[in-house]
C-alpha cells in the first residue's frame, strides 16, 4: 500500500503534487447498494465514510442487514408499526435537540440510515416512510405512507377535532386520558405507534361527524374551511390502520380505535358497521381478556388502567344500549366482569404513578352512576326476553328452574330512584344551561344523560309488567316526554344520533296503543303526545346530516291518520236488545275542544285504526314487536 495512504505518512514536500489515493476494492456491497442491486465502489469524494452511490443519493452508508446465515426478522412484527423499525427508533424529541453525530449515539446507526444527512432530509426523523421507498428503494405499503402524509399535513385541523372531541364527546365516553393523549400528540406518537394512529383517527372521524350534525355550542371552534367528507377521510384512515387479522392488532389503542368506530358507525346510521366494529372489539377483548384485570400485563400503570376501565364500561353500555334499540343479542356481561369503575378523580389529579383527589366531587361520579343504570338495564333486558320468549318446541325451558324474579318492576324502579336520589344536586338538575366551561358542562352532560338512561330503563322495565291499559301507558309516555322536553337543547344535541335512538322506546310503547282498540279520549291522548314526541325527534333532528327521517315520517304518518279520522263514521244498524232510552255520558269540555280540532264530530265508539296505516308507523326506532317483522331501522331515515 503506498505510503500516503497511512495515517503517519509524511506530506508531500511543497510544489510536488499530490500522489492520488488508491481506492480500495469493496468485498461487501452496503445496504443501499444491495438493496438496489447496484455495483458498490468507493467514493472519489468521501471514501472513508461513504461509498460513492451513498454518497450521490446522500444517505448514511451502513452494512446493517443480516447474513445470510442468520434468519431474517419476522415482517409480522414490523408490520405492526406504522413506520419501518429504524425510523420508529428516532422520535421528534430527540431529533430537534441533537445533532446528527449525537442522534447516531442515541438511537444507532441504523436509525441514521433515514435522517442522518441534513442536506438531504432536514432535522427531523422520516414519520411517513416515504423517503425511504423512494430513496433507498424500501418496500412498505403506500397507503399507510399516504394516511400518515395526510396526517402530517393536517395537524392543526387534527389538534381542531380532539379538541371538539374534549368538548362534546369526552363527557359521555373518556375513552382518552386527557393529559396523555394530548402530550403524545405533542410527540407525534400517532405517527409512530400504530394503534394510536387509529385511536386518533377514530376520535377525529366521530367529532367531525358530531360537528357536521349540530353539536356545537358557540363557545366551540370548528375547522369550517375543510370538506363535507372530513369524518369519513379520517374513518377510513382508521379503519385502513386496523389489521385486518385481528391477531396482529396486538395493542390497546386498536381496540379503542374499535369502539369510537362503532360510536361514528350510528352517528353515521349505519347500524350494520356499528355491529360490524363493536365486534371487532369484542373479539380483541377476549384474547386480551380485557373483562378480567388480573390477565392485564403487569407494567401498566395507572394511567394505562384507567383508560382500559373506562373503555370496557363505556362499550358495555354502548352494547346494552344495541341490544334494546336494535333487538341484538348482548355480548357483554356484567356478572363475569372483573374491571373496576373508573376512579372518580379528574384527569389533571391522576399520573402514572397513582390519583390525588382534589377533595370536590368529580364528573365520574355521575358518569358511573349512568353505568349503574345499564348494568340494571342488562338484567332487565334479559328478563324481558324471558317473560317474552315464544314457546320451544325443539328443546325444553331452563330458565324458570334457574332464574328467580324475586321483584317487580315497580320495587325495582323504586330501588333505583332511591339511589338516584342519593346523588349530589349538580347530577339530578337536568335543566342547567350550557356555560361553555368545560368543568361545569361535564356534570350538566352527565344529568343530561343519566335522565335519558333512567327514562330508557323505566320504560323497559314498564314493557316487563304485561297487563298495562293505555291510559298507563299513555302517563308513562307523557312523564318520559316532559323530561327530555325539559333537558337544556345544547346537551340534546351535542348527544346526537344516540339519544334518537333512546326515544324509539316511546315510540314503541306509542305504537302499541295506536294499533289496539282506541276510544275519542285515548286517541285524543295519543295524538297529544305525537305531537310532542315529534316537536322533540324535530329539534334532534334539524341538525343530523341525514335529514327528512323519523320527524318527517312521522308527520306525515300523523296527517294520514288525521285525515281518516275526518272521514265519516259509517252508521251501524241498531239492533234489537238495544235500549234507546239508556243513559249516555256527554263528553267533556277539553274533549269535545280537542274533537273539534281534529275535526272529529259526534261520540264514537271504540275502534281500530286499519293496519296498512298503523302497520309500518315510521318510529325512531322499529324493533321486533309481536305480530310484525320490521327491521331494527328508520323507515324513511336516510342511510340506515
Amino acid at each position: 500500500m503506498a505510503s500516503s495512504s497511512l495515517p503517519n505518512a509524511m506530506p508531500a514536500p511543497s510544489g510536488v503534487p499530490e500522489r492520488p489515493k488508491k481506492l480500495q476494492r469493496i468485498s461487501q456491497a452496503c445496504d443501499l447498494c444491495h438493496r438496489r442491486s447496484i455495483r458498490c465502489r468507493p467514493s472519489n469524494e468521501n471514501a472513508q465514510q461513504q461509498c460513492q452511490n451513498c454518497y450521490d443519493f446522500g444517505v448514511e452508508c451502513t452494512y446493517n442487514r443480516p447474513s445470510r446465515r442468520r434468519r431474517a426478522p419476522s415482517t409480522s412484527q414490523s408490520a405492526q408499526n406504522v413506520l419501518p423499525v429504524p425510523a420508529l427508533q428516532a422520535t421528534s424529541t430527540t431529533s430537534r435537540s441533537k445533532s446528527p453525530s449525537e442522534h447516531q449515539v442515541a438511537t444507532g446507526s441504523s436509525a441514521t440510515s433515514i435522517s442522518a444527512n441534513p442536506r438531504a432530509y432536514g432535522d427531523g426523523p422520516d414519520y411517513t416512510g416515504a423517503l425511504a421507498i423512494v430513496r433507498e428503494g424500501r418496500t412498505e405499503d403506500g397507503v399507510a405512507i399516504a394516511w400518515r402524509s395526510f396526517v402530517l399535513a393536517s395537524e392543526q385541523t387534527i389538534e381542531q377535532l380532539l379538541s371538539v372531541y374534549m368538548d362534546i364527546v369526552y363527557p359521555i365516553y373518556p375513552l382518552f386520558h386527557a393529559p396523555t393523549m394530548w402530550e403524545r400528540l405533542r410527540k407525534r406518537d400517532h405517527l409512530t405507534d400504530r394503534g394510536f394512529f387509529a385511536s386518533i383517527m377514530a376520535a377525529c372521524a366521530l367529532a367531525s361527524a358530531r360537528a357536521r350534525d349540530g353539536a356545537l355550542n358557540e363557545y366551540t371552534s370548528y375547522p369550517k374551511d375543510g370538506p363535507v367528507q372530513q369524518s369519513e377521510i379520517f374513518f377510513s384512515a382508521a379503519a385502513e390502520a386496523i389489521p385486518k387479522d385481528l391477531n396482529k392488532a396486538d395493542g390497546f389503542g386498536y381496540m379503542r380505535a374499535c369502539g369510537l368506530l362503532a360510536l361514528t358507525s350510528i352517528q353515521y346510521g349505519q347500524i350494520a358497521s356499528m355491529h360490524q366494529y363493536l365486534g371487532h372489539f369484542c373479539t380483541m377483548s377476549a384474547m386480551r381478556h380485557l373483562h378480567n384485570e388480573l390477565h392485564w400485563p403487569l407494567e401498566l400503570n395507572l394511567v394505562d388502567k384507567e383508560e382500559r376501565r373506562r373503555l370496557y364500561w363505556s362499550m358495555y353500555c354502548l352494547d346494552v344500549l344495541s341490544t334494546v334499540v336494535f333487538n341484538s343479542i348482548p355480548k357483554f356481561d356484567e356478572v363475569s366482569a372483573n374491571v373496576r369503575y373508573p376512579v372518580e378523580i379528574d384527569d389533571e389529579n391522576i399520573t402514572p404513578m397513582g390519583a390525588t383527589s382534589s377533595g370536590d366531587v368529580s364528573w365520574l361520579r355521575g358518569w358511573n352512576f349512568t353505568t349503574d343504570l345499564f348494568r340494571v338495564l342488562e338484567h332487565t333486558i334479559r328478563r324481558v326476553h324471558r317473560n317474552h320468549a315464544p314457546p320451544r318446541e325443539d328443546r325444553p325451558s331452563v330458565t324458570l328452574l334457574l332464574v328467580s324474579d324475586a321483584f317487580t318492576d315497580s320495587q325495582i324502579m323504586e330501588n333505583i330512584l332511591h339511589l338516584y336520589y342519593q346523588l349530589p344536586a349538580r347530577f339530578k338538575d337536568y335543566t342547567v344551561i350550557m356555560s361553555g366551561d368545560g368543568a361545569d358542562d361535564r356534570f350538566g352532560f352527565q344529568a343530561a344523560n343519566i335522565q335519558a338512561t333512567l327514562q330508557l330503563v323505566r320504560m323497559t322495565l314498564f314493557s316487563v309488567s304485561i297487563p298495562n291499559d293505555v291510559y298507563q301507558k299513555c302517563n308513562v309516555a307523557d312523564q318520559v316526554l316532559q323530561t327530555f322536553h325539559g333537558i337544556c337543547p345544547r346537551y340534546l344535541s351535542a348527544i346526537s344520533t344516540p339519544l334518537v335512538y333512546h326515544l324509539g322506546g316511546i315510540g314503541q310503547l306509542l305504537a302499541s296503543v295506536m294499533e289496539g282498540h282506541l276510544t275519542e279520549a285515548t286517541y285524543i291522548r295519543v295524538r297529544q303526545l305525537l305531537e310532542s314526541l315529534v316537536s322533540l325527534v324535530e329539534t334532534l333532528e334539524s341538525d343530523l346530516q341525514p335529514r327528512a327521517g323519523a320527524s318527517k315520517g312521522l308527520r306525515a304518518q300523523i296527517d294520514r291518520i288525521d285525515t281518516y279520522m275526518r272521514m265519516p263514521a259509517p252508521i251501524p244498524p241498531p239492533t234489537h236488545h238495544q235500549n234507546p232510552n239508556a243513559f249516555t255520558i256527554p263528553p267533556t269540555q277539553q274533549q269535545r275542544d280537542a274533537s273539534s280540532m281534529y275535526g272529529m264530530s259526534g261520540a264514537m265508539e271504540d275502534f281500530t285504526l286499519p293496519q296498512e296505516i298503523v302497520g309500518d308507523f315510521p318510529w325512531p326506532l322499529i324493533a321486533h314487536r309481536p305480530g310484525y317483522a320490521h327491521n331494527a331501522t328508520f323507515h324513511g331515515f336516510d342511510g340506515v
